[in-house]
C-alpha cells in the first residue's frame, strides 16, 4: 500500500480517537451560567470532529493526485479540496450557527448584538481574511503544479515547494494570523476572537444549566450557544 494512504489513514485513526474522545466528554455535559462565553476549550477540540467529516475529500484528492493525472486536472483537485473547508465552514455556521464539531463540544456562533443567528455575510466575513491568506498559498500550488516546478505526486506527499521568498511569506502569515487569534480570544471577557470582531458575532455555549444540554432554541432572545477551533 502506498505510503501516503497509510500515513492518511493513521491520521485518520488518531483524529477519529480524538473526536470520540472529545464526544464522550461533551455528552450531557453542562456548565453554569458564568461559563456561558468560556468557549476557547470547545472551539479547540472542535478541529478534531470537523477534519473527521472533511477526512473523505482529503483523502480522494490526495489518491488521485498520486497517480498520473493531467497538471489541469490536479490543480483543480487542489482547488476543490482547499474551496471545501470553506465551504462547509461557512453553510454550517450560516444555515445552523453550528459546524458538526461545534454541536458535538456544544457551542454556536451567534450575533454579537442581538444573540440570534448569523447572516451568510456574517459567516463569509468570519472566514474572510483566513481565506486571503489560504488562496494566497493555494496560488502557488496550483502555479507550480501548472509551471512544472512541482509535480502533483509531490504535492499530494507534502514535499516542500522551492523554498523562496514568496512561499515563506505565504506559509508564516496564516500562523501569524492564528497567534493573533488566540492572542484576542485570551484578552476579551467574551473569548471574541479576531473574526468574531470582524463578523460582529460571538461564541456561547448551549449547555449551560440555564438552557439545559442542547441549550434553548436559537433566536434573538435565545440563551444559547457556538463554536471553533479559533473558529
Amino acid at each position: 500500500m502506498d505510503t501516503e494512504i497509510v500515513r492518511q489513514l493513521a491520521n485518520l485513526g488518531i483524529t477519529l480517537l480524538i473526536a470520540l474522545l472529545v464526544w464522550r466528554y461533551y455528552r450531557g455535559r453542562t456548565f453554569p451560567p458564568i461559563a456561558r462565553y468560556s468557549t476557547f476549550s470547545p472551539r479547540f477540540w472542535t478541529g478534531f470532529v470537523d477534519s473527521c467529516v472533511l477526512w473523505p475529500v482529503g483523502f480522494i484528492t490526495s489518491a488521485l493526485l498520486s497517480v498520473n493525472i493531467p497538471r489541469s486536472l490536479a490543480a483543480l483537485l487542489v482547488i476543490v479540496e482547499s474551496l471545501a473547508w470553506l465551504l462547509y465552514t461557512v453553510v454550517m455556521h450560516a444555515r445552523y450557527g453550528q459546524t458538526f464539531g461545534k454541536m458535538v463540544t456544544k457551542v454556536r456562533v451567534v450575533d454579537f448584538r442581538t444573540e440570534g443567528k448569523i447572516s451568510f455575510r456574517q459567516a463569509w466575513l468570519r472566514e474572510g481574511i483566513p481565506m486571503v491568506l489560504s488562496l494566497g498559498l493555494l496560488g502557488y500550488d496550483i502555479f507550480a503544479i501548472l509551471t512544472g516546478s512541482s509535480t502533483p505526486k509531490a504535492i499530494a506527499d507534502g514535499e516542500p515547494l522551492v523554498a523562496s521568498k514568496p512561499f515563506w511569506l505565504l506559509t508564516a502569515l496564516p500562523g501569524l494570523w492564528f497567534v493573533a487569534e488566540v492572542l484576542t480570544m485570551l484578552t476579551n471577557e467574551k473569548r471574541r476572537a479576531l473574526h468574531d470582531f470582524i463578523a460582529g458575532t460571538v461564541v456561547v455555549r448551549t449547555n449551560t444549566e440555564e438552557g439545559g444540554a442542547q441549550g434553548a432554541p436559537l433566536n434573538a432572545s435565545s440563551a444559547d450557544a457556538p463554536p471553533a477551533s479559533v473558529s
